[in-house]
């Protein structure tokens, strides 16, 4: 087994539902913080939003094997997903302290995207595993 155990199959099955789950905590975000609307007229932000949080995703998910074979089980599934991003999350932070991106680190705000983050990715991941175990 190597650091990035990628299973193609897992990835096929888990990388749009991961992707759509990300973009929808932040569009969710940005609708609670009433930015929404802007973002959406001005996709700079929307992209400066979402870049830490899917590039930290892209970075974390192959190495923490959320992306593995053992992915592809409801045990593997719950709990390759909270490690993966509660680790991402922490890197996402580190660059949002960087100043670069259009939001800041805030302590809460890391917490919250610990948990509705890990929630998104869990309902989406665990719809995708129920739609490709029940076919």
């Amino acid at each position: 087994m190597s650091l990035l155990d990628v299973d193609r199959r897992t990835l096929r099955l888990f990388a749009l539902p991961d992707a759509a789950a990300i973009l929808a905590f932040v569009l969710v975000g940005e609708y609670q913080h009433s930015m929404l609307a802007y973002s959406l007229t001005h996709p700079l932000r929307l992209v400066g939003v979402l870049l830490p949080f899917v590039g930290a995703w892209a970075v974390v998910a192959p190495a923490l094997r959320a992306y593995s074979p053992r992915a592809r089980s409801w045990r593997g599934l719950l709990g390759w997903t909270v490690l993966s991003w509660l680790v991402a999350d922490a890197l996402a932070q580190l660059l949002l302290a960087s100043g670069v991106f259009p939001i800041d680190f805030d302590p809460i705000f890391a917490v919250v995207v610990a948990v509705f983050g890990t929630l998104f990715l869990l309902v989406a991941r665990g719809l995708a595993f129920a739609v490709a175990t029940w076919r």
